[in-house]
């Protein structure tokens, strides 16, 4: 992926950043560093750029796709400024610009309901909860990344199963995605073991509602087993919020 054409976040920054619209120096930064470490904070400037020259600054410390995600959110959602947020007119007509520049129609960046950065943060809540109700918090790692799938399944035009099955809407989102077939024989190997660590998942969760005992004598209540099931949904969820988000429906098969 390239970073995004410097036309367009000029375009971004005169709308967020210029005379008496949009952030502040401050909240330039604060917004961009939320989005990576590699941005620098605001106290990092020892003199006072211009907010256009910062808000451009930021942006280009970002990832290419940290770039799409973070410039998409900005026109996508209204976020506390100090001065007037662009009217909705502004924010739809960069929006068009931003994924124009990507695709004809990334699904995933114009209408998702995903976004990478807030799945983080609850990623980041249930690995929290880990200590003190692993039980818990494993029930909160297989919800997750269940609402993942069903939301990319619906999101790309499909009905997403209902019959509680992780691993068969797994299976199905892969398929929607065309996520399915590795052309190597590693891929084949990695796709084979995501449906075996969902398998895993919804079995250790399961144990987790009944309260019963699980491997090796350990119990369901040991933050260990609840951190492995967090992270490794976390992982499987996370590369397909990308996937779904940065592709178009023309690289999706048809359902037959």
């Amino acid at each position: 992926m390239q970073a995004v054409n410097r036309i367009i976040v000029d375009k971004f920054a005169n709308a967020f950043a210029e005379k008496k619209v949009g952030f502040s120096a401050k909240e330039i930064t604060d917004y961009f560093c939320s989005y990576s470490n590699y941005v620098k904070p605001h106290d990092h400037y020892g003199i006072n750029l211009k907010r256009k020259d910062l808000f451009v600054e930021s942006i280009y410390q970002l990832r290419p796709k940290e770039q799409y995600y973070s410039l998409n959110d900005l026109a996508f959602f209204i976020k506390d400024s100090k001065y007037d947020y662009p009217s909705k007119e502004i924010r739809l007509k960069l929006l068009e610009d931003l994924h124009t520049s990507i695709s004809p129609d990334p699904i995933g960046l114009r209408i998702s309901k995903l976004r990478e950065t807030a799945y983080r943060e609850k990623w980041m809540v249930a690995l929290s909860r880990t200590g003190t109700e692993p039980s818990a918090a494993i029930t909160a790692g297989r919800t997750m990344l269940e609402t993942v799938l069903k939301t990319i399944i619906t999101e790309r035009k499909y009905v997403a199963k209902t019959n509680g099955d992780v691993g068969e809407l797994l299976k199905q989102a892969q398929d929607v995605l065309d996520f399915n077939k590795g052309e190597r024989q590693g891929e084949h190997q990695i796709l084979k073991g995501l449906a075996s660590v969902v398998s895993g998942i919804c079995n250790i969760s399961n144990d987790a509602g009944d309260r019963h005992g699980i491997i090796m004598g350990k119990s369901i209540d040991d933050p260990f087993i609840a951190q492995l099931v967090i992270n490794s949904a976390g992982v499987i969820a996370i590369a397909l919020i990308e996937l779904h988000l940065l592709t178009s429906l023309d690289n999706v098969k048809d359902s037959e």
